[in-house]
């Protein structure tokens, strides 16, 4: 019996092993083997030889080809077949190539993938349903395999904030596509607004540090009838428009303050004094947060992100209490961001069973991923967590924030990550 089906296995094999091997020997040749790819050269990085703007064509619905599909815009920047493949996974829109210190550690080919639903990948309609974590890995997924067929060297999968939780995902989805993942600042909620976020704010840098702060948001509030003709002139010389009324952006702005003044490094010895006039208080508050954040221009951009966030990527509210008595639109204790959240037809509704299936296949797969974080980045609350994980790093620059990189790392957490890197790619 066993001699009987021997030839049919073994053909089996060598099917499965060719459908698993490179099959071309140029970019060319990968991209007029088929009808999955519009393309055609770009400018980039002279790091790289060749430059492409490709559009992918993927699934609105992975798991039903009949819901239709909608173009994805990735970039590629080719070396040659034989280099490794950095790719990174956008958590937004991708407008242009760029180099990524990954590429240029590695000498790496890189692929730079545009989020769905962000940017020019957005489908016709904006079938939300669609947006979903397990839609986005499994995009990226159908990406690898396409270009898996040209590239040999090892790959790895990169991403920065939002991209890097896009990378986990993808590598929990499917742990065997990729060689290495390597995320920076990339947050891992646990909840529709992670309380880790608040408490945050409780520990980050010195009692003096956080009083000052507290400080600058209650001076803001105590002078707003001197400080909101500047934030009127703005809006005017921008052009900008609101959904909520300015006094409404206003204590919002203020709000978000610490959470983006952390995340952004801005030197705590540039709060100014409460001595200081209106405009350089007005001043200092824009240079904490960009008030276009909360403009219906900036809408259209940021749409996406928060229904992901109020669906399965959680995000985090304000807490209030050290501002009771001097907010006039906000006073509850914790102000949530749901506010944000995009008119999509449907009221959305927050499921962690998807987070939760991703944090359950880390366990069991146990992957290589690297976690490069800063400190004082409140989104470091929320940084994956490693324990139990023999394959995966977490490296924390302790005054690193959302700018923390591979190139600004303290030595010798510069060399601890280039030897895991070493160790995992030989």
């Amino acid at each position: 019996m066993v001699k009987k089906f021997l030839p049919i296995l073994l053909s089996l094999i060598v099917v499965l092993l060719s459908s698993c091997a490179v099959k071309y020997k140029s970019l060319n040749a990968l991209f007029d083997a088929s009808n999955e790819v519009d393309y055609l050269s770009a400018r980039g990085d002279a790091f790289f030889k060749e430059n492409y703007l490709v559009y992918f064509e993927q699934p609105l619905d992975h798991k039903n080809p009949d819901a239709g599909t909608f173009k994805q815009r990735v970039w590629l920047s080719h070396r040659n077949i034989t280099a490794s493949v950095v790719m990174v996974t956008e958590g937004y829109s991708a407008p242009a190539p760029y180099k990524s210190e990954l590429a240029e550690l590695l000498s790496a080919n890189q692929i730079v993938v545009e989020h769905r639903f962000f940017g020019e990948s957005t489908p016709e309609g904006m079938p939300w349903q669609y947006l979903t974590i397990e839609q986005a890995a499994n995009d990226h997924q159908n990406i690898v395999d396409y270009f898996q067929q040209l590239y040999k060297g090892d790959w790895v999968s990169t991403g920065i904030s939002k991209g890097g939780q896009a990378a986990i995902i993808h590598r929990a989805l499917f742990p065997k596509a990729i060689k290495a993942t390597v995320t920076y600042v990339a947050p891992f909620n646990l909840e529709k607004e992670d309380s880790r976020l608040l408490t945050f704010f409780e520990t980050v840098g010195t009692e003096e540090e956080r009083r000052r702060v507290r400080d600058f948001q209650l001076e803001i509030l105590k002078r707003r009838d001197e400080i909101m003709p500047h934030f009127v002139d703005w809006v005017k010389e921008k052009d900008l428009s609101f959904s909520m009324d300015l006094n409404e952006v206003f204590e919002l702005a203020v709000l978000e303050y610490p959470f983006s003044l952390w995340q952004w490094c801005v030197p705590i010895d540039e709060i100014p004094l409460p001595s200081a006039t209106s405009l350089e208080l007005f001043n200092h508050l824009y240079r904490g947060i960009d008030f276009t954040y909360f403009s219906d221009q900036e809408a259209i951009a940021t749409g996406p992100f928060f229904y992901q966030a109020y669906t399965q990527l959680g995000y985090y509210g304000y807490d209030t209490n050290h501002l009771k008595g001097h907010l006039e639109y906000f006073t509850t204790d914790i102000v949530s961001n749901e506010l944000m959240v995009p008119d999509v037809g449907f009221t959305p509704v927050f499921d962690i069973s998807g987070i939760d299936k991703v944090i359950s296949r880390l366990k069991k797969r146990d992957a290589e991923m690297m976690h490069i974080i800063g400190a004082r980045d409140p989104w470091s609350a929320t940084a994956p967590d490693v324990r139990g994980l023999k394959n995966s790093v977490l490296i924390v620059d302790p005054q690193g924030c959302h700018l923390t990189r591979i190139s600004n790392l303290p030595e010798a957490l510069k060399h601890k990550v280039l030897s895991v890197l070493g160790e995992w790619l030989n």
